[in-house]
């Protein structure tokens, strides 16, 4: 398989953009309880576009992340306990640091769980997008992650912290 590129999306009231330039390919959204669900799902979506006749990386697929992010962990937990959030996650949470979210996106990737995410996030969005711009992106861009700039700025309102951007 070829060396993929990890992909970041986010999903902000409903919409829901890819942040990474990447190539040309279907992007395909996927729910799971875990790692390992994740990953069955998507052999089993690219083993389904091989017996279609596609190349198996002609579609992209995205783990859906419900992310809470603060610059500690203790903090992140204290404040998601006061969301109105599910009970139940709808794919995988993490709340945590943006060194830990970026952590595991760069698994997911390097694990073959998915060839990126999408960042969903529960509530305050400026100040999430401000941790995503100035913390996960600028990590994950260190790592050799290509992001459109243009894009980031626009939907998250922040430009990549130009420390640690590509």
């Amino acid at each position: 398989m070829s060396h993929k590129h990890t992909r970041v999306a986010v999903e902000l009231d409903a919409v829901w953009t890819e942040l990474t330039a990447a190539p040309d390919a279907e992007p395909v959204r996927i729910h799971a309880s875990d790692l390992r669900e994740a990953q069955q799902h998507t052999a089993r979506l690219r083993s389904e576009a091989v017996e279609r006749g596609e190349s198996a990386d002609s579609t992209a697929v995205f783990l859906d992340l419900e992310v809470h992010i603060a610059a500690d962990a203790r903090t992140a937990r204290r404040e998601f306990a006061g969301l109105d959030a599910p009970t139940s996650p709808a794919s995988i949470r993490y709340v945590g640091t943006p060194a830990g979210l970026a952590s595991l996106i760069s698994d997911v990737t390097a694990a073959d769980v998915a060839d990126g995410v999408t960042l969903q996030v529960h509530d305050d969005v400026a100040r999430q997008s401000t941790f995503l711009s100035s913390g996960v992106l600028p990590l994950l861009g260190s790592r050799g992650t290509r992001f459109d700039i243009d894009t980031v700025d626009e939907v998250l309102g922040a430009p990549i912290a130009p420390t640690l951007a590509s």
